[in-house]
């Protein structure tokens, strides 16, 4: 199996999400013309904070990850973090660093020839979440990095015995957190997107549907 595969292309741009706030899109392209895609809740004031945060992603974080092994999502949230410089990823934007974050990851699944949620959770993603409108959630926009999130979410599950997720307000029209709740085997995912209801409802489909054969 391929061990590297080299980041050749990262573009931002502007899009909005459920509630038509302004967020930031990052596509990630590999050496294998794989494509990964990931919008993130916008956590931005205004249009010009996102137009901020795309020139950030094309230009400053575009140039220091290019040529990386998206394999190695570790190193690319370290380096995010590194040349952010900041305590929140104040400089560049906690929205950009995590949309770049989460394509590189949904570049590296499709490239390795498996959904994302085995890609981060293994053999071990089985679960699927209750989608649920109630109890303390772990926010998906409170981290700059998927790396930070996943350690957050261990912590967290091994602290509390139980994990529900969110992706934050302003959520955006991305279906990320259902793999994230069933990589995690969380037991809630609190979400208005139907792209996130519809995606569980895909993924239960490939754990657990088997099959009818007639009777012979």
């Amino acid at each position: 199996m391929k061990q590297y595969f080299e980041i050749v292309d990262v573009t931002a741009r502007e899009v909005v999400g459920l509630k038509f706030e302004p967020t930031v899109e990052v596509e990630i392209t590999l050496d294998d013309e794989t494509v990964g895609r990931a919008s993130v809740p916008s956590g931005m004031k205004n249009a010009r904070e996102v137009s901020i945060a795309v020139d950030n992603v094309n230009m400053e974080i575009s140039e220091a990850i290019l040529a990386m092994n998206a394999l190695d999502q570790p190193s690319i949230d370290r380096l995010l973090l590194e040349i952010d410089g900041t305590d929140n990823a104040s400089r560049l934007g906690a929205n950009a660093l995590m949309a770049v974050s989460l394509a590189c990851a949904k570049a590296a699944a499709e490239s390795s020839g498996l959904s994302l949620y085995n890609y981060i959770g293994g053999v071990n993603a089985k679960m699927i979440p209750d989608m649920t409108d109630a109890g303390e959630a772990l926010c998906l926009s409170d981290f700059p990095t998927l790396t930070q999130f996943l350690n957050a979410a261990a912590t967290e599950k091994k602290d509390r015995k139980k994990l529900v997720i969110s992706a934050g307000d302003g959520e955006a029209e991305d279906s990320v957190l259902a793999d994230l709740g069933v990589a995690l085997n969380a037991e809630g995912i609190v979400s208005s997107s139907p792209a996130v209801y519809n995606e569980l409802m895909r993924i239960e489909e490939e754990l657990f549907d088997v099959p009818e054969y007639p009777e012979q």
